[in-house]
């Protein structure tokens, strides 16, 4: 009989001895499990298809439960190891450590997946310690679990309802990732797993009602004249002076304080649009330079929340929050409908001398609308700020007008949607419907919004395709708004995959805006991993983040490529207002398609004119069925970082038996802070065939040392394979975290039967003196044909490269551009030296 009755977690996987002394191990590499009686195996239990988890005997020592890897739920006779094919659910358990089970079902909160609980173990009834035990005079059990997220939660056993209500208790800085009670259940042990940490909580029996006791019972309270003079004010009168310091008063009677309240009055607006009211449960947390209130649900009346209603609510709380900042506000989804439109938030804190604080929205809470969120952070607007101002996002009401022309088949049956891009950011998409009959042909569709954009810029203008006929010619579109005078935006062009250029949606300028800055346009390299299963199907958008608040809001990213495979770089232009230094970005997908798991690399997002740029590395499945579930990430960018990600991209020469089959690796040197610095030998390797001849392969080294400015590469090869000689033009790498990138020439052998023999070479980054002083200098010209029907050709194209040297007018001369590719197909990047 052992008391301790654990599972342990070893290199053998899961272990655990029964009251009879048999005694059962599974081992983490194999599928099944023995037990033995003095360490003599009695039979092998076998059915499970991965690694054994955790075990658990039955009381009477004649069953066995486990669980795997896999999340198979198994039961087997102690007898035979034979599988138990009857359900177990009324079984006693001598121990419980199974995370599956009938017993344990509400355990998992809403949206877990099988990683989110990592152990689990339930109190015990032994009567050898119910003298000291905390839970021996309870009628039920409790049951901890150890949470991926970092937290032990307790809660009743058996736990059979869905997400049962828990105490959650936090402490781990990392996974947690086992938990036991003790044999007498007065303490809970859980080890944790990259904090390296192990922490013991004391079990405490529920507070019970107790009698008074007579006052004679009470310990005995000295109070000293110097620190009880306060207390001394709610004795009674003839105790009020203060007796000698050894003298023991009759009773001690405690001060009674009345803490001070703080009373906020919340009024939340919502819009007066169509289907902007909700009746799901709206809940707020508003913060302030003092602390924030903590999650608070609002609710007073059955119309709260009705198209274009004011409610109030009274909110106390015991501290006051202070300067009031931001608020997070959202709705469950719950109800019959999931949708709100809010214009704003007004709190006033009531009795003292603050303003009240507006927070400006002017945005959708709704999976199907805008950027699909039903949670938003609302900054507080400054003092004296209004819909006037330039920047500010005070929404306003505005009227737009849609014109289709008038021209064969110019109507269309898809969903059209606008969004509006202004100086303080963008509206989000806006589904533009209010008839089962908008958008026919020389028809004028008006439709009314609500959006916080400031100074309006562009808009945004298309439809997803679908419907029989999705094909739509747009005239032009018409905004207003009240003290704004009206905006022409003018389209005349079709808007379908099978005509012009093939897009559905478009960017348009006001035609006759005075003061309007232009749009500016930014080149995106989406890089999907290369690793099983990373490409996608679904819908992936983008939503770019710039300074002071400004936002893209959702854009879809598509062309006529087949998009987001394995190891791809899919680039993508976009015309937007500037929304200067690029502080996240934002990318997701609709979980559409087959294979709608995506495992993205990172993202690099290039200001054409400027080249500015800025690198957001990912590294993480943005997939339900993957890592945390999570199908939309926001990232930040690499600049300041003492790590960054290097884009090695090596040219081999378009010459006769240029390229190799040999294994490639690089080294990189720099400077950083005056020292010099250097990364290791890394192999430059994925699921291409690489340095084939006229390749361009590019390679991702990522997460490594930041080493300042580049100013060296050594590369060479292991000379192993069937052609291992190499001849390579040149080699180009790129520091997502600065944006520079780095140019080192080489037009060399690397082959033991040519050249010099040398395999291996150092190439010094070509510096601009260098590049000033030669008189003939290697230029990299990259083509980019645009995605439009008929943009490819077959003809041979030529460049001139015009220039000033020393005062002088040069000219490189025609040059062809031609390699041994098939160059410039619609939608083509093609590179030439």
């Amino acid at each position: 009989f052992v008391l301790t009755n654990a599972v342990a977690h070893t290199a053998l996987g899961a272990t655990c001895t029964c009251r009879l002394g048999y005694y059962a191990f599974g081992r983490h590499v194999s599928k099944h499990y023995w037990f033995a009686c003095s360490y003599t195996r009695l039979a092998r239990c076998m059915g499970h298809s991965s690694y054994i988890r955790h075990i658990d005997w039955a009381d009477s020592s004649k069953v066995l439960q486990s669980s795997c890897g896999a999340y198979e739920l198994l039961y087997f006779t102690a007898a035979t190891g034979k599988q138990v094919q009857q359900n177990q659910r009324d079984t006693l358990w001598h121990t419980y450590t199974n995370i599956l089970g009938f017993t344990v079902m509400g355990i998992w909160p809403t949206y877990s997946d099988g990683t989110d609980i990592n152990a689990v173990c339930r109190s015990y009834s032994l009567q050898a310690w119910k003298s000291i035990d905390p839970l021996a005079s309870d009628s039920s059990q409790l049951v901890v679990t150890a949470g991926d997220d970092g937290r032990v939660r307790l809660l009743n056993y058996p736990c059979v309802i869905d997400d049962a209500p828990a105490k959650v208790y936090s402490g781990h800085s990392s996974h947690v990732m086992n938990v036991r009670f003790s044999p007498h259940n007065k303490w809970v042990t859980s080890v944790g797993g990259k904090d390296r940490a192990v922490f013991q909580w004391r079990v405490l029996p529920h507070m019970q009602e107790k009698q008074a006791e007579p006052a004679s019972q009470a310990p005995k309270v000295y109070i000293y004249p110097a620190t009880q003079k306060r207390l001394m004010q709610d004795l009674p009168e003839q105790q009020a002076t203060v007796e000698p310091a050894l003298q023991e008063p009759k009773e001690f009677v405690p001060l009674q304080t009345k803490q001070p309240q703080h009373t906020y009055e919340i009024t939340t607006v919502t819009s007066n649009i169509r289907g902007a009211g909700t009746d799901c449960g709206v809940f707020i947390i508003i913060y302030g330079s003092n602390g924030h209130s903590g999650e608070q649900k609002l609710e007073n009346h059955p119309d709260n929340f009705s198209r274009g209603r004011a409610d109030t609510f009274s909110l106390t709380l015991p501290v006051g929050l202070g300067q009031l900042q931001r608020l997070r506000i959202g709705h469950d989804s719950k109800g019959s409908c999931p949708r709100w439109h809010l214009t704003h938030v007004l709190v006033i804190h009531k009795g003292s001398e603050a303003p009240p604080v507006t927070f400006p929205c002017g945005q959708w809470f709704a999976r199907d609308e805008g950027d699909g969120a039903t949670v938003r952070v609302l900054q507080a607007a400054a003092l004296g700020d209004n819909s006037t101002t330039e920047g500010s996002k005070q929404p306003r009401r505005y009227r737009i007008e849609v014109n289709t022309s008038d021209v064969k088949g110019a109507g269309t049956d898809a969903n059209v949607s606008i969004t509006l891009l202004g100086s303080a950011g963008s509206s989000g998409p806006h589904k533009l419907e209010n008839s089962r009959n908008n958008f026919e042909r020389g028809a004028v569709d008006v439709f009314e919004l609500e959006a916080g954009v400031g100074q309006l810029q562009a808009i945004r203008i298309g439809h997803d395709n679908t419907g029989l006929g999705s094909a739509w010619h747009l005239k032009e579109v018409l905004a207003s708004s009240p003290g704004m005078g009206p905006l022409q935006f003018v389209a005349n062009r079709w808007l379908a995959v099978n005509e012009a250029d093939g897009q559905t949606f478009i960017t348009l300028r006001p035609t006759s805006g005075q003061g309007t800055p232009p749009l500016r346009k930014y080149r995106v390299h989406v890089h999907t991993s290369d690793i099983r299963g990373a490409g996608t199907d679904a819908n992936v958008h983008i939503v770019l983040f710039g300074m002071n608040g400004q936002d893209s809001g959702p854009l879809k990213l598509e062309n006529s490529k087949n998009n987001f495979e394995r190891g791809a770089e899919d680039v993508f232009f976009l015309e937007l207002p500037d929304l200067g230094e690029l502080t996240a970005v934002e990318v997701g997908h609709d979980n559409s398609g087959a294979a709608p798991g995506w495992h993205l690399e990172q993202v690099v997002v290039v200001e054409v004119g400027s080249n500015r740029c800025w690198a957001f590395t990912c590294d993480r499945w943005l997939a339900k069925n993957e890592d945390d579930g999570v199908i939309r990430r926001r990232l930040l960018p690499l600049a300041n970082s003492s790590t960054t990600t290097y884009r090695v991209t090596t040219y081999t020469s378009d010459l006769r038996g240029a390229g190799t089959d040999a294994g490639v690796w690089v080294e990189l040197r720099g400077e950083l802070d005056g020292k010099l610095s250097q990364g290791p030998r890394l192999m430059l390797d994925n699921s291409s065939n690489n340095f084939e001849r006229g390749a361009v392969d590019t390679f991702l080294l990522k997460k490594q040392q930041n080493l300042g400015q580049l100013t060296s590469v050594t590369i060479g090869h292991d000379s192993k394979g069937m052609a291992s000689g190499w001849h390579l033009d040149h080699v180009e790498v790129a520091d997502d975290a600065s944006g520079v990138t780095y140019y080192f020439p080489c037009d060399a052998w690397l082959d033991k039967q040519q050249g010099d023999g040398a395999v291996e070479r150092l190439l010094k980054a070509a510096s601009k003196e260098e590049a000033a002083a030669a008189e003939k200098l290697a230029y990299k010209v990259t083509v980019y044909t645009s995605d439009i029907k008929f943009a490819g050709t077959d003809a041979s194209v030529f460049i001139d490269i015009l220039g000033n040297r020393n005062g002088q007018s040069t000219s490189s001369g025609r040059v062809a551009l031609n390699n041994s590719k098939n160059n410039f197909e619609r939608a083509a990047i093609d590179t030439f030296s």
